[in-house]
Protein backbone atom coordinates (compact mmCIF):
# COMPACT_ATOMS: atom_id res chain seq x y z
CA UNK A 1 0.00 0.00 0.00
CA UNK A 2 0.98 3.51 -0.88
CA UNK A 3 2.46 5.77 2.07
CA UNK A 4 0.36 8.65 2.80
CA UNK A 5 3.59 10.42 4.14
CA UNK A 6 4.53 13.88 2.95
CA UNK A 7 7.92 14.41 0.83
CA UNK A 8 9.09 16.00 4.09
CA UNK A 9 8.76 13.32 6.43
CA UNK A 10 10.76 11.15 3.92
CA UNK A 11 13.33 13.00 3.99
CA UNK A 12 13.04 13.81 7.92
CA UNK A 13 13.12 17.30 7.23
CA UNK A 14 12.43 19.89 10.40
CA UNK A 15 9.85 22.67 10.54
CA UNK A 16 12.57 25.37 9.71
CA UNK A 17 14.21 23.21 6.93
CA UNK A 18 10.65 22.90 5.48
CA UNK A 19 10.40 26.28 5.25
CA UNK A 20 13.51 27.71 3.76
CA UNK A 21 12.70 24.50 1.20
CA UNK A 22 9.57 26.40 -0.40
CA UNK A 23 11.01 30.03 0.35
CA UNK A 24 13.34 28.70 -2.30
CA UNK A 25 10.61 27.44 -4.99
CA UNK A 26 8.69 30.37 -4.53
CA UNK A 27 12.01 32.26 -5.65
CA UNK A 28 12.69 29.98 -8.61
CA UNK A 29 8.78 30.37 -9.44
CA UNK A 30 8.71 34.16 -9.18
CA UNK A 31 12.04 34.39 -11.30
CA UNK A 32 10.62 32.26 -13.72
CA UNK A 33 7.19 34.14 -14.50
CA UNK A 34 9.54 37.13 -14.29
CA UNK A 35 11.56 35.83 -17.26
CA UNK A 36 8.71 34.09 -19.27
CA UNK A 37 6.64 37.60 -18.97
CA UNK A 38 9.43 39.81 -20.63
CA UNK A 39 10.22 37.69 -23.50
CA UNK A 40 6.59 38.14 -24.48
CA UNK A 41 6.57 41.04 -26.96
CA UNK A 42 4.10 44.20 -26.52
CA UNK A 43 0.97 44.17 -28.41
CA UNK A 44 1.14 47.73 -29.34
CA UNK A 45 5.05 47.42 -30.29
CA UNK A 46 3.54 44.31 -32.43
CA UNK A 47 0.89 46.66 -34.46
CA UNK A 48 3.13 49.06 -35.11
CA UNK A 49 5.52 46.56 -36.27
CA UNK A 50 3.13 45.28 -38.90
CA UNK A 51 1.57 48.36 -39.99
CA UNK A 52 5.44 49.53 -40.61
CA UNK A 53 6.24 46.42 -43.07
CA UNK A 54 2.66 46.98 -44.93
CA UNK A 55 3.38 50.52 -45.47
CA UNK A 56 6.86 49.08 -46.90
CA UNK A 57 5.38 46.85 -48.93
CA UNK A 58 2.86 49.05 -50.45
CA UNK A 59 5.40 50.94 -51.11
CA UNK A 60 7.07 48.59 -53.15
CA UNK A 61 4.36 47.46 -54.97
CA UNK A 62 4.03 50.83 -56.70
CA UNK A 63 7.50 50.78 -57.50
CA UNK A 64 7.44 47.66 -59.28
CA UNK A 65 4.21 48.57 -60.98
CA UNK A 66 6.15 51.45 -62.86
CA UNK A 67 8.85 49.30 -64.17
CA UNK A 68 7.60 50.13 -67.65
CA UNK A 69 7.23 53.15 -67.56
CA UNK A 70 11.21 53.48 -65.97
CA UNK A 71 12.19 51.23 -68.83
CA UNK A 72 10.61 53.67 -71.41
CA UNK A 73 11.84 56.47 -69.87
CA UNK A 74 15.41 54.61 -69.73
CA UNK A 75 15.10 54.16 -73.62
CA UNK A 76 14.09 57.47 -74.29
CA UNK A 77 16.97 59.02 -72.43
CA UNK A 78 19.46 56.42 -74.54
CA UNK A 79 18.24 57.61 -77.78
CA UNK A 80 18.66 61.40 -77.07
CA UNK A 81 22.38 61.20 -75.72
CA UNK A 82 23.80 59.13 -78.61
CA UNK A 83 22.22 61.62 -81.09
CA UNK A 84 25.25 63.94 -80.18
CA UNK A 85 28.15 62.65 -82.71
CA UNK A 86 31.83 63.16 -81.41
CA UNK A 87 32.41 66.40 -83.83
CA UNK A 88 29.20 67.96 -82.77
CA UNK A 89 29.68 67.78 -78.76
CA UNK A 90 33.24 69.45 -79.18
CA UNK A 91 32.04 72.43 -80.91
CA UNK A 92 28.97 72.70 -79.15
CA UNK A 93 30.90 72.83 -75.69
CA UNK A 94 33.25 75.48 -77.17
CA UNK A 95 29.85 77.35 -77.88
CA UNK A 96 28.88 76.85 -74.21
CA UNK A 97 31.95 78.46 -72.89
CA UNK A 98 32.54 80.96 -75.17
CA UNK A 99 28.75 82.31 -74.82
CA UNK A 100 29.10 81.86 -70.96
CA UNK A 101 32.44 83.75 -70.52
CA UNK A 102 31.42 86.94 -72.82
CA UNK A 103 28.05 87.22 -71.40
CA UNK A 104 29.53 87.29 -67.92
CA UNK A 105 32.57 89.40 -68.09
CA UNK A 106 34.89 86.99 -67.74
CA UNK A 107 38.16 87.34 -69.71
CA UNK A 108 39.21 84.42 -70.85
CA UNK A 109 43.48 84.52 -71.78
CA UNK A 110 44.45 81.22 -72.98
CA UNK A 111 42.49 78.45 -73.98
CA UNK A 112 43.69 74.33 -73.70
CA UNK A 113 43.18 71.99 -76.16
CA UNK A 114 40.45 69.61 -75.90
CA UNK A 115 41.01 65.76 -74.08
CA UNK A 116 38.78 62.96 -74.34
CA UNK A 117 38.47 59.96 -71.76
CA UNK A 118 35.90 57.64 -72.26
CA UNK A 119 34.60 53.98 -70.51
CA UNK A 120 32.14 51.63 -72.15
CA UNK A 121 28.80 54.15 -71.76
CA UNK A 122 30.23 58.10 -71.37
CA UNK A 123 32.79 60.31 -73.48
CA UNK A 124 34.18 62.63 -70.94
CA UNK A 125 35.86 65.97 -72.54
CA UNK A 126 37.58 68.57 -70.49
CA UNK A 127 39.05 71.61 -71.30
CA UNK A 128 41.35 73.76 -69.75
CA UNK A 129 41.08 78.12 -69.68
CA UNK A 130 42.87 80.69 -67.89
CA UNK A 131 40.77 83.60 -67.39
CA UNK A 132 41.00 86.66 -65.28
CA UNK A 133 37.90 88.82 -63.90
CA UNK A 134 36.38 90.50 -60.95
CA UNK A 135 34.79 88.77 -58.15
CA UNK A 136 31.14 89.02 -58.89
CA UNK A 137 31.69 88.46 -62.27
CA UNK A 138 33.03 84.94 -61.91
CA UNK A 139 30.31 84.12 -59.55
CA UNK A 140 27.55 85.34 -62.30
CA UNK A 141 29.29 82.76 -64.62
CA UNK A 142 29.58 79.66 -62.73
CA UNK A 143 25.58 80.35 -61.02
CA UNK A 144 24.35 80.39 -64.89
CA UNK A 145 26.96 77.53 -65.61
CA UNK A 146 25.10 75.49 -63.04
CA UNK A 147 21.90 76.30 -63.85
CA UNK A 148 22.23 76.29 -67.94
CA UNK A 149 20.49 72.90 -69.95
CA UNK A 150 24.41 72.36 -71.13
CA UNK A 151 26.38 69.89 -69.48
CA UNK A 152 29.30 71.23 -68.64
CA UNK A 153 30.48 71.76 -64.90
CA UNK A 154 33.61 72.69 -63.72
CA UNK A 155 36.01 69.97 -62.14
CA UNK A 156 38.98 71.69 -61.09
CA UNK A 157 39.46 75.34 -60.08
CA UNK A 158 42.31 77.74 -59.38
CA UNK A 159 42.16 81.57 -58.09
CA UNK A 160 44.49 84.14 -56.99
CA UNK A 161 44.71 88.07 -56.77
CA UNK A 162 46.43 90.35 -59.12
CA UNK A 163 49.10 92.37 -58.43
CA UNK A 164 46.91 95.48 -58.29
CA UNK A 165 44.66 93.17 -56.12
CA UNK A 166 41.38 94.70 -58.30
CA UNK A 167 40.67 91.27 -59.88
CA UNK A 168 41.23 87.68 -59.82
CA UNK A 169 43.32 85.47 -62.16
CA UNK A 170 43.02 81.93 -62.45
CA UNK A 171 41.86 78.98 -64.20
CA UNK A 172 39.80 76.14 -64.55
CA UNK A 173 39.26 72.79 -65.88
CA UNK A 174 35.29 72.61 -67.51
CA UNK A 175 34.26 68.86 -68.07
CA UNK A 176 31.21 67.85 -70.20
CA UNK A 177 29.69 64.14 -70.33
CA UNK A 178 28.08 62.70 -73.34
CA UNK A 179 26.68 59.36 -73.64
CA UNK A 180 28.09 56.87 -76.34
CA UNK A 181 26.30 55.53 -79.50
CA UNK A 182 24.48 52.67 -78.01
CA UNK A 183 24.70 50.72 -81.94
CA UNK A 184 28.53 51.60 -81.74
CA UNK A 185 29.48 50.56 -78.54
CA UNK A 186 27.58 46.93 -79.33
CA UNK A 187 30.79 44.11 -79.85
CA UNK A 188 30.56 42.65 -83.78
CA UNK A 189 30.20 38.91 -83.84
CA UNK A 190 33.53 38.01 -84.30
CA UNK A 191 33.27 36.40 -88.04
CA UNK A 192 34.99 32.88 -88.11
CA UNK A 193 37.61 32.30 -90.34
CA UNK A 194 36.56 29.57 -93.16
CA UNK A 195 39.05 26.39 -93.58
CA UNK A 196 40.63 26.70 -96.76
CA UNK A 197 40.88 22.68 -98.22
CA UNK A 198 43.89 21.31 -97.68
CA UNK A 199 44.93 19.95 -101.39
CA UNK A 200 46.14 16.39 -101.27
CA UNK A 201 49.44 16.14 -102.34
CA UNK A 202 49.82 12.47 -104.59
CA UNK A 203 51.74 9.85 -102.71
CA UNK A 204 54.13 8.59 -104.53
CA UNK A 205 53.70 4.48 -105.37
CA UNK A 206 57.12 3.18 -103.99
CA UNK A 207 58.82 1.74 -107.11
CA UNK A 208 59.20 -2.56 -107.84
CA UNK A 209 62.62 -3.73 -106.39
CA UNK A 210 64.67 -4.33 -109.21
CA UNK A 211 65.95 -7.81 -109.52
CA UNK A 212 69.93 -8.12 -108.41
CA UNK A 213 71.89 -9.80 -111.28
CA UNK A 214 73.18 -13.46 -110.62
CA UNK A 215 76.69 -13.42 -109.48
CA UNK A 216 78.66 -16.10 -111.46
CA UNK A 217 79.47 -19.33 -110.12
CA UNK A 218 83.11 -19.81 -108.77
CA UNK A 219 84.72 -22.62 -110.99
CA UNK A 220 85.92 -25.58 -108.74
CA UNK A 221 89.33 -25.67 -109.67
CA UNK A 222 90.71 -29.72 -109.16
CA UNK A 223 92.02 -30.65 -105.72
CA UNK A 224 95.72 -30.74 -105.52
CA UNK A 225 96.91 -34.71 -104.24
CA UNK A 226 98.22 -33.52 -101.26
CA UNK A 227 101.57 -35.37 -99.75
CA UNK A 228 105.21 -35.98 -100.96
CA UNK A 229 103.75 -39.68 -102.79
CA UNK A 230 105.36 -40.09 -105.92
CA UNK A 231 103.42 -41.87 -108.81
CA UNK A 232 104.87 -44.38 -111.12
CA UNK A 233 103.15 -44.27 -114.11
CA UNK A 234 102.57 -48.24 -115.75
CA UNK A 235 103.70 -49.28 -119.11
CA UNK A 236 101.22 -51.57 -121.32
CA UNK A 237 102.41 -55.33 -121.27
CA UNK A 238 103.79 -56.13 -124.76
CA UNK A 239 101.61 -58.78 -126.62
CA UNK A 240 104.18 -61.91 -128.14
CA UNK A 241 103.79 -63.16 -131.52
Amino acid sequence: MASNESIFEKLNLSSGERRLVMIVIVVLMLALVWMVWGMIPDPGATKNEIAKAQTQLNSFTNEISQINDYEKEIRKLEGMGSAVVPIEQEVNMRRAINNLTAANGVQVTRTGRMTTKTNDFFLEKSMRIDFSSRESDIVKFLWKLGGSDSMVRVSEMRIRPDKNRYRLDGWMNLTASYQKDVKATKPKPATEAKAKPVEAKPVAKPEPAKPEPAKPKAETKPAKPSGTKRIIPTRRARKTQ
